[in-house]
């Protein structure tokens, strides 16, 4: 073989040689790249399967709140109503001390019908919708107050924007959780809430003054991981602090740049 001939052999060998490397090459960067989409198509289903899971739990929830504050409003509300009338009633044949006892015994019933009246709008998420998220935080912080056993204030800064009312509920039943959790967990004495909205967003920031918890200790299915759930949901950040004996934070940051009705 002559020195050309070899060296177009070697020419043709090493071309050849390339044209594999680049078809392999090209071969695998189709095939992660169809792997890449394989993924990313398999996360957004699990995703969207999770959201779904999540908004079906809380149609859920929401129903059976709904069914409770029905309860609430017409049987028991109306079981206590006949109470409070029937001791009226029977004033007129009582003595002065007896009477003394009906008219306190009355005004426990009138503060319970209150209070079931007041619970019953909390718990009905049409009612909710109606109020808005303000109203409704206002309402629940009232009713805490009422109960004496902590101190709770609601503080809104900037100009009030409407969003979505779907998100509001959400926002509501996080923020609801919360307080509940503090009522019956905290030791609190005391406990804030502020709205601070601002052009981008809605940013709320609950804090009591207990003796706080450990993080660690949380199980999974616990409370804070629904909220946190429900938070993510609506692609809202959520921060949750605590300490021991310095309280709890919940800071929720709400886009507003979202479409809102």
């Amino acid at each position: 073989m002559t020195e050309g001939n070899a060296s177009i052999v070697i020419l043709i060998t090493t071309l050849t040689v390339v044209l594999l490397i680049v078809i392999i090459i090209v071969i695998f960067s189709i095939f992660q790249n169809r792997k890449i989409k394989f993924l990313c198509a398999q996360r957004d289903a699990e995703q969207r399967y999770e959201e779904e899971i999540i908004k079906s739990q809380l149609e859920t929830q929401e129903q059976t709140l709904q069914n409770i504050s029905w309860e609430l409003h017409d049987n028991i509300g109306q079981l206590l109503s006949v109470a409070r009338l029937q001791l009226n009633m029977l004033q007129p044949n009582l003595t002065e001390d007896q009477k003394a006892l009906v008219n306190e015994t009355g005004q426990i019933i009138s503060k319970s019908l209150q209070e079931i009246r007041t619970l019953s709008k909390l718990l009905n998420p049409e009612v909710v919708r109606n109020i808005g998220l303000e109203e409704a935080l206002q309402l629940e912080i009232d009713r805490f107050n009422r109960l004496n056993f902590i101190r709770a204030t609601l503080n809104v800064v900037g100009d009030t924007v409407s969003i979505n009312q779907k998100d509001e509920i959400i926002l509501f039943r996080i923020l609801q959780e919360f307080l509940a959790n503090s009522l019956k967990h905290s030791k609190t004495s005391k406990l804030n809430i502020t709205l601070t909205y601002t052009p981008q967003h809605l940013t709320i920031k609950t804090q009591d003054f207990g003796i706080g918890f450990d993080k660690k200790t949380i199980k999974k299915g616990s409370g804070l991981l629904n909220m946190k759930s429900r938070a993510k949901l609506i692609d809202t950040k959520f921060d949750f602090q605590s300490e021991k004996n310095k309280g709890v934070s919940l800071t929720l940051i709400y886009p507003l740049n979202k479409e809102n009705v």
